[in-house]
């Protein structure tokens, strides 16, 4: 089973949709040709079903070198379209029994490859033509014929006569093999559809979220925050809005570099994801520059105080490795959401809180 996993590997490596059912179409058209040569060998029909059946295998071949060898793989696509739908096809439904066999099958089967296959125009081009050319043969073979009944205007003799039981075996067995053959086409589309449709919405789940979040810190951006505002229920006395600013930030981005406030402001927003608790309907967001707005919900005021002080305490303690004498800290102001009649004069009485608390010192709580 090595060899199934390896051409089933191949196959999904290929680049593009279209190059994987070229592939299948190759590999399942090269076991066509072989059963089809070993019926033709049981029917005993004709020299010429093996010769028509052999050159539809020296057409498979070609295209493969165009293809692997060559590396042409868009001239192989059109090139297998056209040589089995306007040459093999046309040429075994003549040699191999005409309406009488599977052929009619083989055409049906022949049309539906250019729709995985190609695209474009080149699609409804070879589309349109092989049409034209199963009608040909099929009225070539009732008019200038006297077989299956047509009315032979030029009494040639021009399809090979099968027997009742050649014709219920090459009917059976053409059967079964284009059954296969749409079946496996058709199950990779599916799959194909089924993955496309699932990376797809991966990515909209990942640019939405993408969205709502900012870059640096991995927290919710201003627009995510005032949309969770707008629906939090201000009335309820459980909800307290915090305002936050790391403490002389501007001068540990002029001391140690943009590199390193950057760290600093990711290691706060770190420590803030940690201590809130998103399920219970709380959040924490990157209001601009190093100001955070928090939404704590606590059953009473010092509860909230506490967690806001547990949350000072741990970036205050913070062992900065590479600056081992920087001790960092932020000021914060702190608001309960039910005491306002909006979201926005919560803010704002929260900001002014929190400038209270740099001007009573900095590295601590105002409400």
């Amino acid at each position: 089973m090595n060899w199934f996993k390896k051409l089933a590997q191949s196959i999904r490596e290929q680049k593009t949709l279209e190059d994987r059912f070229f592939t299948v179409v190759v590999m399942v058209g090269l076991a066509i040709v072989l059963v089809s040569m070993v019926v033709t060998f049981i029917e005993d029909i004709s020299s010429a079903a093996s010769v028509g059946t052999s050159l539809g295998g020296v057409m498979l071949l070609a295209v493969i070198y165009v293809a692997y060898v060559k590396k042409q793989m868009d001239a192989a696509r059109i090139m297998i379209c056209y040589t089995f739908n306007c040459i093999v096809i046309p040429i075994a439904f003549f040699t191999c029994g005409g309406i009488d066999s599977g052929m009619p099958l083989y055409m049906l089967a022949g049309i539906f490859t250019m729709v995985p296959v190609l695209r474009g125009k080149h699609r409804v081009i070879c589309i349109i033509v092989a049409v034209l050319v199963d009608v040909l043969c099929i009225c070539i073979s009732y008019f200038l014929t006297p077989a299956v009944g047509g009315i032979g205007l030029l009494k040639l003799d021009l399809l090979a006569q099968l027997s009742l039981e050649s014709r219920f075996i090459d009917m059976i067995s053409s059967l079964i093999l284009i059954a296969l053959y749409i079946i496996i086409t058709t199950a990779m589309i599916m799959d194909a559809y089924q993955k496309e449709r699932a990376s797809r919405e991966a990515l909209l789940v990942k640019l939405d979220d993408l969205s709502k979040r900012d870059e640096l810190t991995g927290l919710f951006n201003r627009r995510e925050l005032f949309h969770f505002l707008e629906n939090l229920e201000i009335s309820n006395k459980e909800y307290y809005l915090c305002m936050l600013d790391i403490d002389h930030f501007k001068n540990v981005n002029d001391t140690y570099g943009h590199v390193f406030g950057d760290m600093v402001l990711r290691k706060l927003a770190e420590i803030m994801t940690e201590e809130i608790h998103g399920e219970s309907g709380e959040l924490v967001a990157r209001y601009g520059g190093e100001e955070f707005l928090l939404v704590l919900k606590a059953s009473q005021k010092q509860q909230a105080m506490d967690r806001l002080n547990q949350m000072r305490r741990r970036f205050t303690d913070t062992n900065w490795e590479k600056e081992p004498e920087l001790m960092t800290s932020f000021s914060c102001g702190m608001v309960c959401c039910a005491n306002y009649k909006t979201y926005a004069e919560a803010i704002s009485q929260a900001d002014k809180l929190l400038y209270k608390a740099k001007e009573n010192g900095r590295n601590r709580l105002e409400t």
